[in-house]
């Protein structure tokens, strides 16, 4: 089964209601500093709602601003709100780089920054999901968790989510790198 997207999926449409997506900071207690990550919460949100939440992890030379520079997920989620296509979630943009010095610079393959990939998995566990269920009205249970990520993304999906079956109901994974 072939699947093609709609035409103008990804383009802005005027006079249809916006999501908000802004950069928040937490307290990594794993990687021991403040840490940025951006979350999308949907058109007409409400702190009386509880809502499920998709993480979504980039690929080896991104950041938490990876998908919202070149993917437009903000444009995306809220064209398929308008057309009544998506459940309203808070979409969480992270950083799967867990180390001090989180940007993608110098040799991304050096074997110390390669760790710091799987130190994301406790980063992500242990410290932004209890910040985003703490921060956020998220139904925090396993059936309104997804984590999802293009290829080192991908791969990280795959090795936390499918590990963390007890905080991911689902798991997505687009050109999945081996990596962790």
């Amino acid at each position: 089964m072939n699947f093609v997207a709609p035409a103008g999926f990804d383009q802005y449409r005027a006079n249809i209601p916006r999501g908000v997506i802004k950069t928040v900071e937490y307290n990594s207690t794993t990687v021991g500093n403040m840490r940025k990550a951006m979350v999308y919460i949907p058109p007409e949100f409400s702190t009386e709602e509880a809502y499920p939440v998709l993480y979504l992890l980039h690929g080896i030379g991104g950041d938490e601003t990876e998908w919202y520079t070149h993917g437009a997920p903000q444009i995306i989620l809220d064209n398929l709100y308008a057309d009544n296509l998506l459940v309203p979630m808070i979409v969480v943009l992270t950083n799967g780089r867990a180390m001090p010095n989180d940007r993608a610079e110098g040799d991304l393959f050096d074997s110390e920054k390669i760790k710091v990939f799987e130190r994301f998995e406790l980063d992500l566990i242990d410290d932004l999901i209890p910040y985003i269920d703490s921060n956020y009205p998220t139904n925090s249970n396993r059936d309104n968790r997804a984590i999802a990520g293009l290829s080192m993304g991908g791969g990280q999906s795959l090795n936390i989510g499918l590990s963390h079956l007890d905080s991911f109901a689902w798991v997505g994974a687009f050109s999945a790198a081996p990596n962790t």
